[in-house]
């Protein structure tokens, strides 16, 4: 392999790496629906979720998201593997994560969608 080849290929996955840490929705804290309650927003109650990539938690439920593939024609979308956890019980789940129209993120996963509205960045 030659000199060149081999300085390419490090700089070719660091440049994958960022453009999807820059598509994905930026961290945040996010209350489920398309505006912040008007009473004040509580992390960590029901209906809230938040995002330190690559952790996302749904109130009770928290995955560490892993081997993103992007969604054809869908430039801010993601099908991720999830290592989750919920009330102490370890699963695998497939999750869709993306950008809302609104300030804020689309979660798919197990067969619910949800629209959070970005409430504390």
């Amino acid at each position: 392999m030659s000199f060149a080849l081999r300085l390419a290929a490090p700089a070719a996955v660091l440049f994958a790496s960022l453009s999807i840490a820059q598509a994905f929705p930026q961290d945040g804290q996010f209350y489920q629906g398309f505006t912040c309650p008007s009473e004040g927003f509580e992390p960590g109650t029901e209906s809230t979720a938040s995002l330190s990539f690559p952790t996302l938690c749904l109130f009770e439920q928290c995955c560490e998201l892993s081997n993103p593939i992007n969604v054809r024609d869908m430039d801010q979308i993601f099908l991720y593997d999830g290592a989750c956890t919920a009330e102490g019980v370890d699963f695998d789940a497939r999750l869709l994560v993306g950008e809302a129209s609104i300030d804020g993120m689309v979660v798919v996963i197990n067969n619910n969608a949800y629209t959070y509205a970005r409430c504390e960045p």
